[in-house]
């Protein structure tokens, strides 16, 4: 025990399986969005590194992450996001052996102040059935192609119906869509819609859910949600991957998915500031508790691990 000994010269000898090993039990120790969430962090702070023509190196000075989170603060964004990318930061410090920065007295006295001068209210609008009737009105006309007015139409009533949220409908790029729903995640009996949720924000702790929905005409409108659905899969056809994608394959990305609502929200004369993609979201519970639904449907229904949906709940 008294004397030094080096591995050193061992390691060469093992590093090959048992590295890749060491690599694939870390990566599945995160969840595929919580990987996302780190990279996208990690990249924030190299665009502001490159932006003082530094080069981004571990362990990050302390002082340089007090001038990213003041840059992070001054770009307007919500103190949770703040706090989520210095915990990115931290975690790329804590997994090559470096120190956590986040542990730094005056980090966790920015992160506190960052908090208390910026309260962050959510404007986003519920998406409510007449608003969702319009928008679902306004697609032949705002929207040119007629493969994306059925995939559309498919995507903002099954938004609605099935409290999705956006992530789960849609990846942020290619290489990320098996995350969303998938092709094999949905079907049709009759007038019923069966969605199984295999990737959502609480499923690596709760597991697959799958959901029951009624697809027929929803009172008060024409709208048919198992006719959307149906238009759109017969469009499709059987190619599996990415359920809203082009019969290539190739998934309908966010970006496209937001600009698309934003132009319809316009030509219904709607404020794309406060309507957003998680407005259907919103629009499901409010709707739901203005039906009278409890609140164990409510939560059952958007997959809510805890009563944060009712935050969501929008009744005047």
């Amino acid at each position: 025990m008294g004397q030094q000994t080096s591995y050193s010269a061992t390691v060469p000898h093992i590093s090959g399986g048992l590295r890749d090993t060491v690599g694939m039990l870390l990566q599945a120790s995160l969840a595929p969005s919580s990987r996302l969430q780190y990279e996208r962090a990690w990249y924030k702070l190299v665009g502001f590194l490159h932006s003082l023509g530094l080069v981004p190196v571990l362990p990050v000075p302390i002082y340089i992450m007090m001038f990213f989170i003041a840059h992070l603060h001054n770009a307007g964004l919500a103190p949770a996001s703040i706090i989520s990318y210095v915990s990115a930061i931290s975690y790329f410090h804590k997994i090559n052996g470096f120190q956590d920065p986040a542990k730094s007295f005056i980090i966790s006295r920015l992160l506190i102040g960052a908090q208390h001068l910026r309260t962050v209210s959510d404007v986003r609008l519920p998406i409510t059935l007449p608003i969702l009737t319009k928008l679902v009105t306004a697609v032949p006309t705002v929207i040119t192609s007629r493969y994306k007015q059925v995939m559309l139409r498919a995507m903002m009533v099954l938004a609605f119906k099935a409290y999705l949220r956006v992530g789960e409908m849609v990846p942020g790029s290619p290489r990320t869509g098996q995350n969303c729903l998938q092709r094999q995640d949905i079907s049709l009996n009759g007038d019923l819609i069966s969605v199984s949720f295999r990737h959502f924000k609480h499923s690596r702790k709760h597991g697959s859910q799958s959901l029951q929905i009624p697809g027929g005409v929803i009172p008060a409108s024409l709208i048919s949600p198992a006719s959307c659905v149906r238009d759109f899969l017969h469009a499709r056809g059987t190619v599996q991957g990415p359920l809203f994608a082009y019969v290539d394959g190739t998934p309908m990305l966010r970006r496209e998915f937001d600009f698309l609502l934003k132009h319809l929200l316009e030509f219904c004369g709607l404020s794309s500031q406060v309507f957003k993609g998680h407005s259907f979201r919103i629009g499901a519970a409010t709707s739901a508790a203005l039906r009278g639904e409890s609140d164990a449907q409510i939560r059952a229904a958007g997959r809510w691990s805890s009563d944060a949906f009712r935050k969501y709940i929008r009744v005047a």
